[in-house]
């Protein structure tokens, strides 16, 4: 670990470790690996010399041995090919038109036609008391900023329309927020400015009123009238607009893929435009695999209870079948019987030759050949055929075995 740092940059070494810088610094620092300081890689491109903290062994064997679970490892195969396409692309300075990096004060005059209305609207909208300005409803992205931040959002917005069209894809606003479609699967995401709450700090009139309503709740309680309400004359907390902005994408959780972008100390959303619109094709495909996923388990779901149903009905088929059966050996026993019953009694019969014992020989004998032609071959088929119990074409047997997918 110590090598590789000390190798390249962190950033490198922890994007293909799949985790974040800031997380490779804590494991680095967890394992007393020493790493580079701030600057160090930029003097050393600008030939400035530069020192190399050196890496003391331990006999501890948790500092030995480092874990790293990276959420890319996770991946489908399809997301991390295209994770690594978005990244290639930014590696590799290419001679062509490169995203647009707008400054915040720029006044975009020809605006991308998919956020023209949201433009429009933000910039003759009226402020409210909070000095917001918005523009939600149909046809709109669902912006709500401090009028301060319009021109800052719209060529934002501008910039990234662009940059998606160059990919192939479309924005397209949805009145609460925009969305990026490559059927049958879609994305939402928001650009959002960050709001903080923060302790009121009350005006001297604020805290004049104040004190005139606690004393009317004095006197209130004095004379017996309760209130168990805490009315103030002033909120306690203000909610803040910071100017900060940042991109959020609000689809279905795909796990190991990044999908908020902010401006921070030491970067903007202009500086990461590309970073975003290539996080956003790289989250779809994220979106794509797991719609495949979930379809792969609802087949083998459906597949599973085929199955099942099938062994569920060839049981009770198998379950008839021995009935039919038993009932053929009782009536193949039966016959049996009624020949060596029916020898005695014909002799006896020759005696009788009417009366009770002569009409029993006549049913015994109708009896039997009642069931001799049932157990003929022609009658065992007709009533194989009228249960359905040996069809020509089996449809209880399984399906032609298929590749397990993976749920």
């Amino acid at each position: 670990m110590y090598d590789l740092v000390w190798s390249r940059p962190m950033t490198k070494v922890a994007e293909d470790l799949g985790i974040s810088d800031v997380a490779l610094k804590k494991i680095c620092d967890k394992h007393r690996v020493p790493t580079p300081p701030r600057g160090y890689w930029a003097k050393r491109v600008a030939g400035k010399p530069t020192k190399q903290i050196p890496f003391h062994n331990t006999a501890d064997p948790q500092h030995e041995h480092i874990v790293i679970h990276g959420s890319s490892t996770s991946l489908a195969p399809e997301v991390r090919e295209a994770l690594n396409q978005e990244r290639n692309r930014r590696r590799v300075k290419l001679n062509t038109v490169l995203l647009p990096t707008p400054e915040p004060t720029t006044l975009v005059q020809e605006v991308h036609p998919a956020i023209a209305a949201t433009a429009r609207t933000l910039r003759k909208a009226k402020p409210d008391k909070d000095d917001v300005v918005a523009a939600n409803g149909n046809g709109h992205c669902g912006i709500e900023v401090g009028r301060g931040n319009v021109e800052r959002v719209i060529a934002i917005l501008d910039a990234i329309a662009r940059a998606l069209d160059a990919r192939g894809l479309t924005l397209e606003p949805i009145g609460k927020c925009m969305r990026v479609a490559l059927p049958p699967d879609s994305l939402t995401f928001s650009l959002v400015e960050r709001i903080e709450k923060q302790n009121h700090v009350p005006s001297l009139e604020e805290l004049s009123k104040e004190e005139l309503l606690r004393k009317q709740q004095e006197r209130n309680a004095r004379m017996g009238m309760w209130s168990f309400s805490r009315e103030r004359a002033y909120p306690e907390f203000d909610f803040v607009r910071t100017g900060a902005l940042s991109i959020q994408v609000t689809s279905d959780y795909v796990d190991g893929l990044r999908r908020n972008w902010a401006d921070g100390k030491r970067q903007t959303i202009e500086n990461l435009l590309d970073v975003i619109v290539g996080g956003i094709v790289t989250y779809l495909a994220g979106v794509k695999a797991q719609r495949e996923k979930r379809e792969r388990w609802q087949r083998s779901w459906e597949r599973r209870q085929q199955l099942a149903e099938l062994a569920r009905a060839r049981e009770a088929r198998e379950t008839r079948r021995r009935e039919f059966l038993k009932r053929f050996v009782a009536i193949s026993t039966e016959v049996d019987e009624l020949k060596s019953f029916l020898v005695p009694l014909r002799s006896q019969a020759l005696s009788h030759p009417s009366g009770e014992l002569a009409r029993m020989l006549e049913w015994t004998e109708a009896r039997l050949s009642l069931l001799e032609n049932e157990l003929a071959p022609d009658g065992v088929a007709a009533s194989l055929r009228e249960r359905d119990l040996f069809p020509e074409i089996d449809n209880l047997v399984l399906p032609d075995a298929e590749e397990d997918e993976e749920p």
